[in-house]
């Protein structure tokens, strides 16, 4: 079968539907420590410095002035210090302030400064704007240099991030709309628990802030994308009249597909829904169905993905798989022989309703790769499945330490993450546990499933992997 079909069956040489946009998170991120001193070269330091809140500019808007004393956290490689740039500007808006912060650092580098005396909800936030300097002699050195803005939870693991690329001289704009920032890989992030405003260093680098300032947003937001922006996005020549939407309690569906039942598929996604809670049923209720979008033609889907990256600031390649999911959006195309419950738009969209109802980031790891496809598996039967996962018990299954290490994986271990999940689903000694597991999953920010085995089951891989073994050689023995 072509690899573009990848979820419509379930082939070991099927090509992955979810892509994992790498975040910048360096191996040098580190916890907000208490310092004694500053700067010392390849630890954190915490300074006193910064974060007075000014009297708001404009009706909503919430300034954050680097003045005043409150800690801040300063990652290894890295030295800050106050900084008076020289020049003005001329705006309409919030100005530098001349007190301004200059970081100094090398790859990892960067600061995060505790913005919770910005008396706001940031589902309240359009969009967070900041003033950047560099002098002559610095975009001299470093020509183009890259950096991320990180709005963080208070334990700074869950955040949600911004790639900037800067190659100015003197002072700087910057206006960045909430709505395309990045979540970051592990636990969800969450708009109504971020504390800290921080920015981190892709390059080395000498950049200097002043001033930052938020807008406020005409309606509540949260953490997905709009719809209707997407909309806009996915169809960005096609007269309005040509689109189709239907939106139920479980989904939002969005299409150009001439054929594609809408009614039909609805429905069919609902019961869906309706299996993952009963399985699972510790899910939270989503505020807005899971959103899939039925291109007509392959090549409308596969600029689709990449569009969005894009507007994340992030690059991404054409997907090649059947379907994909990003950030929360599921998208797929129309194939006249697999008609409206074509499988892949089963696939996609418990990725895309995991995101909504799970507090863990939409990665291809074991835990959502192997739910999707066994939730796929239930709906759409494969005929040769027994056969596939005998063969696999023979000879190709990989250790669980690999497949449950929390990292993406690969397609060939689809049927592997599948069956796991139908043991933890059905046997009752772990079924018990999986809300637990979720849970520690999120607080470790990590899907790695080792840390948890021996204080919720006392077990380990080893174990694990006969009662798998078991299950499986009883749940698919060859038919007499």
């Amino acid at each position: 079968m072509d690899q573009n079909d990848s979820h419509d069956e379930f082939h070991d040489n099927a090509a992955t539907g979810i892509p994992s946009i790498a975040n910048g998170r360096s191996k040098r991120d580190s916890k907000h420590f208490k310092a004694r001193k500053l700067f010392r070269r390849g630890m954190v330091a915490g300074i006193l410095l910064v974060a007075s809140l000014a009297t708001p500019v404009a009706f909503g808007q919430q300034l954050l002035t680097f003045e005043g004393s409150v800690q801040v956290s300063v990652r290894a490689l890295s030295q800050l210090d106050f900084w008076k740039p020289e020049g003005s500007v001329s705006d309409s808006g919030p100005k530098p302030e001349g007190r301004a912060v200059r970081l100094r650092g090398e790859i990892g580098g960067g600061f995060a400064v505790n913005a919770t005396s910005l008396a706001m909800d940031w589902r309240q936030v359009e969009s967070i704007g900041l003033w950047l300097h560099r002098s002559a002699e610095e975009a001299k050195e470093h020509p183009t240099v890259e950096l991320v803005l990180r709005l963080s939870e208070e334990d700074q693991k869950a955040s949600f991030w911004r790639r900037l690329e800067v190659s100015h001289v003197g002072w700087q704009k910057l206006v960045l709309p909430l709505e395309w920032f990045v979540w970051s890989d592990g636990r969800m992030p969450r708009w109504e628990k971020v504390k800290f405003v921080g920015v981190q260093l892709r390059d080395p680098a000498t950049v200097t802030l002043d001033t930052v300032w938020t807008e406020p947003s005409a309606q509540p937001r949260d953490e997905f994308l709009a719809t209707e922006s997407l909309t806009k996005l996915a169809f960005p020549k096609l007269d309005s009249s040509n689109i189709r939407t239907l939106e139920t309690r479980d989904v939002q569906l969005v299409t150009n597909a001439k054929s594609l039942e809408l009614e039909r598929l609805a429905t069919h996604l609902g019961t869906v829904a309706q299996r993952l809670h009963r399985e699972l049923p510790f899910l939270s209720k989503p505020s807005r169905g899971a959103v899939l979008f039925v291109f007509q033609e392959r090549a409308e889907y596969q600029r689709f993905a990449p569009r969005i990256a894009r507007q994340l600031n992030s690059r991404l390649d054409p997907p090649e798989a059947g379907g994909y999911t990003l950030q929360g959006i599921s998208s797929s195309w129309w194939d006249e022989k697999q008609g409206s419950l074509r499988p892949v738009y089963t696939h996609e969209f418990v990725h895309g309703y995991l995101s909504r109802t799970l507090p863990l980031s939409t990665t291809g790891d074991w835990l959502q790769e192997g739910l999707a496809a066994h939730i796929q598996l239930e709906f759409h039967p494969q005929e040769n499945l027994s056969q596939l996962v005998r063969d696999g018990l023979k000879s190709s299954s990989t250790p669980f330490a690999e497949l449950c290490s929390g990292r993406p994986i690969h397609t060939s271990r689809y049927w592997q993450a599948a069956t796991l999940w139908r043991m933890l689903i059905n046997e009752p000694r772990y079924q018990a546990k999986l809300k637990d597991l979720v849970e520690r999953l999120a607080a470790a920010n990590s899907t790695d499933l080792g840390p948890h085995l021996e204080p919720l089951w006392g077990t380990n891989f080893d174990k694990l992997t006969s009662d798998w073994r078991a299950f499986c050689e009883m749940q698919f023995r060859r038919d007499e």
